[in-house]
Parts: C-alpha cells; structure tokens; sequence
C-alpha cells in the first residue's frame, strides 16, 4: 500500500464516512491511471463494509474501479475469468450475501459490462436479488418499508439489466434456469405490493424464452483468448486464412448437419416449451393474474 493511500484509509477507517470529499481523495490515490491493483481492489471493499454512510458518489467509484478491475485489465478485454469471478464472488459474500446496493450495483455492473462472464456469477447475481425479494431484507430494502414477498421498482430494474446483460449465458435470450427463477419470484410475490413494471418484465421474459432458439451461446472467455491470438498473428499469408481461423477456434468444423425442427404446437412455440410452461402454469392448481397476462400475450403473438 502507498502512503498517500494508507493515510486516507485511516482517515476513512476513523470516520467511518465515505461522502464525496472521501471518494474523491480515494479516486485521485488509487486511480490516477485508471488501473487498479489486486491490493487496491481489497482496500476498496473493505472500505465499503466499514462506511456506515457511503454516498452516491463512493458507490458510483466503487462500481467503476472495481469493474475496470474484473472486466478491462485482463486479457482479452471484456471477458471476465474464471479467477476473477472467483475473486469477485468471494469479496462480496463473505457472509453469505451481498451486504451493500453498491456491492449489489457492482455485481450487476460487471454481467452488463461483460462482452461474456462465467454462468455462476450471473446466476449468483440473480440469486442475490431474488434473496432479496424473498426475504424482504438486503441491499435494496435499506431505508424502505416494503415486507417480504414483494417486489419493488428497484429489484424489477435490477432484475432486468441482469438478464438482458451482455455478459450472461446468451445476450437477448432468457434461458431455462432465468425463466423458472422468475416464476419462482412470481408465485412467491402474487400477494404483495408489488410494482406495476413487475408484470411486464414476466410476461416479456417468459416470451423472450418460449419464442427464441435456446442453443445459442455467447463466445466464451477461452475462444476469445484463441481468437484474439490469431487476430494478431501476422507471419501467414491471406492464403491459410480460413484455416488458420478454424483452428484458433479448435478443431476445424465437420460440415453442419441439417437442423431438425422441433415439433411445433403453438405457432413460434415447440410441443417441448408448450409442455414445460404447462406444468409451471397448473403447478399451484390456479391461474394466477401474471400467468394470465402471459398466456393473452402469446395469444397475440
């Protein structure tokens, strides 16, 4: 640690207080460059568990610092690692949850950000507000009045930003796991105070997944490294250039077998689909309002 950085985290550790004159002496210490080391990462969350009052100006620095730590100083750029995952999970959780809205904000941050992110730190992200919906405690309860069993305009954005995120298991697809998740938060919620928004992001989640093809994958982290590497080898002539971007990608590819068409009920919906979301619909013996709403949407569709 620096001594200019050791001096403002005692005077932060003293006051407790992460206010804007705070954030500001962090900023010009820690990121100067616009880098952030593994050390400095560690102080920032420990900072932010020990403040009893951060403002809106730490979270907004904590978030930026520490997702330009997870997502932009590794290569390839963009996708977070294995490690970093790891790390990040490990930092936020060391209780078991997530403690903050600024750690909450973090983790959403860096599933947004991401071009990909491995699937448990998405999955981790969701459970955290699912957790928080459920239990009616945690970071996005803090200084609210809403009980258990209620969803709110926050963990509905919150919701959303993760499963359109970029860095998740397939950009603009909503998949299996989300999907029951969501119903799980749906039929926990059905008797709360529950915001308008809710309703619509159910229905046009549950859509997104009965009406997309689920087999799509984002590039991973480890075909990125690959297809950087062969981006920037210069020593072979445009000649073996196909073959030379097959095999950065692994094994050159056999020649696409011919799709086979899932059995279709509903149009744009396979029997397969039809059968799951008929389960999950007749799972409590009741139409509920929600499941309503989704099935006249399909409808229209």
């Amino acid at each position: 640690m620096t001594k200019p950085l050791d001096d403002v985290s005692a005077m932060i550790a003293q006051s407790r207080a992460l206010g804007p004159d705070e954030t500001l002496a962090l900023r010009r210490v820690v990121w100067p460059d616009g880098r952030i080391s593994a050390n400095e990462a560690a102080i920032l969350f420990e900072l932010n568990r020990a403040s009893s009052a951060p403002s809106s100006e730490w979270v907004d620095f904590f978030v930026e610092a520490i997702t330009a730590y997870v997502v932009e100083q590794a290569e390839p750029r963009g996708y977070v690692s294995d490690e970093n995952a790891d790390w990040l999970i490990a930092a936020i959780d060391q209780d078991g949850r997530v403690d903050t809205l600024a750690e909450l904000e973090l983790l959403v941050k860096v599933v947004e950000k991401a071009e990909n992110a491995p699937e448990r730190l998405k999955r981790y992200a969701l459970d955290q507000i699912r957790s928080a919906v459920l239990n009616g405690e945690g970071p996005t309860r803090c200084g609210g009045g809403l009980t258990p069993g209620s969803i709110g305009t926050t963990e509905v954005r919150l919701l959303r930003r993760v499963l359109y995120a970029t860095g998740g298991q397939a950009p603009a697809h909503i998949s299996r796991e989300e999907a029951e998740l969501l119903f799980a938060i749906k039929d926990a919620t059905l008797a709360g105070q529950n915001a308008p928004e809710w309703q619509t992001l159910f229905v046009q989640a549950m859509r997104l997944h009965l009406m997309t093809d689920q087999r799509f994958r984002a590039l991973s982290r480890e075909d990125a490294v690959r297809l950087h590497a062969f981006m920037a080898d210069t020593k072979a002539g445009m000649g073996s250039f196909f073959g030379r971007m097959f095999q950065s990608l692994g094994d050159a590819p056999a020649r696409p077998a011919a799709a086979t068409p899932l059995p279709v009920t509903v149009e744009g919906i396979s029997a397969e689909e039809d059968s799951w979301l008929q389960a999950m619909v007749e799972a409590d013996g009741a139409l509920d309002p929600l499941e309503r709403a989704l099935l006249k949407a399909l409808a229209e569709d």
